[in-house]
């Protein structure tokens, strides 16, 4: 991307020169450039929340066929999940599908603009992630396991539904460990994928903690306000902090973006009751969710 090369701050310079960004705009690309992150508040308000709540529960609910609930056993159809409900550790993959407040998320005008400026070009968001507790996460980069082409071209973006304390497991970031070198689990590739060996996965978490520890980086946490926003470089290492307080929640939402150009559709599966047993099913989409500020790709399981 044009903001990872050496000559980014002149760049980002000259574009508030000419007009094209504001100076708040500016300052928080130069933060881009050098800590591989921006933060800025998208102001949700308390009703917003609640109808997000209330979204929520009505899922519950309803349990639709065409909407997965991940949970340890992988994405599982909501109609055929028979764990506990609202079970720590839960998420909600593709939730704008059924939730307008999520799909407002997804393509919010102030995120749109942000990530395009960064890309530096149109942007699409092509998954979604609701979680109502801290995921307690280790460090990762996201195209290890989100695959775009390039695996430079992704972005994501985190907003908090709820005030967030430091005991509810905050989000977890490393600033500028987006420079830090790749790892590559197969020859040529950063994907840490089903087939990666477990030395190769124990191999890049020494890696993780050896590099951490020589460029003298420190982990920092995102305690933060409702509508406050996160959004990370693809190399940026983050997870989840260690939840503190079980009884406390940390309702936020996830949206991951590529380049337009490149990114058309999006497959998805999840397990479905076959008699006494279960099997995968698989679904992609090409369908794009268009508004005057943004581009997304619809839920691959939507029916």
């Amino acid at each position: 991307m044009w903001l990872d090369q050496p000559d980014a701050h002149a760049r980002v310079d000259a574009q508030l020169g000419r007009g094209l960004v504001s100076g708040e705009e500016a300052a928080l690309l130069h933060v881009f450039v050098d800590e591989g992150y921006v933060k800025f508040g998208i102001g949700i308000d308390e009703e917003f929340s609640r109808g997000f709540d209330d979204d929520v529960s009505r899922i519950w609910a309803e349990r639709p066929n065409d909407l997965a609930i991940s949970l340890f056993d992988g994405p599982t159809a909501f109609s055929d999940y028979d764990g506990r409900v609202r079970n720590v550790g839960y998420r909600i993959p593709d939730l704008h599908s059924h939730s307008g407040h999520a799909l407002d998320l997804y393509l919010h005008p102030k995120m749109f603009r942000m990530v395009e400026l960064i890309y530096g070009q149109p942007a699409i968001s092509f998954q979604s992630l609701y979680f109502e507790y801290g995921s307690q996460q280790a460090l990762h980069r996201d195209p290890m396991y989100v695959v775009t082409d390039p695996a430079s071209h992704l972005l994501a973006s985190w907003v908090a539904l709820e005030d967030i304390a430091p005991d509810s497991g905050p989000l977890a970031y490393v600033p500028r460990s987006h420079r830090l070198p790749w790892f590559e689990f197969e020859p040529d590739t950063v994907v840490c994928g089903q087939r990666v060996p477990a030395e190769k996965r124990q191999a890049f978490e020494q890696w993780k903690r050896d590099t951490i520890r020589e460029r003298n980086l420190e982990e920092e946490a995102f305690t933060c306000r409702r509508g406050d926003a996160f959004i990370w470089h693809a190399g940026l290492l983050h997870g989840g902090s260690r939840i503190g307080d079980r009884a406390r929640t940390r309702k936020s939402f996830v949206v991951h973006y590529c380049t337009a150009a490149d990114y058309a559709s999006r497959g998805a599966a999840m397990r479905v009751r076959d008699g006494d047993g279960w099997r995968r099913e698989h679904r992609s989409t090409d369908t794009v969710i268009e508004r005057r500020h943004g581009r997304g790709l619809d839920n691959p399981l939507r029916t």
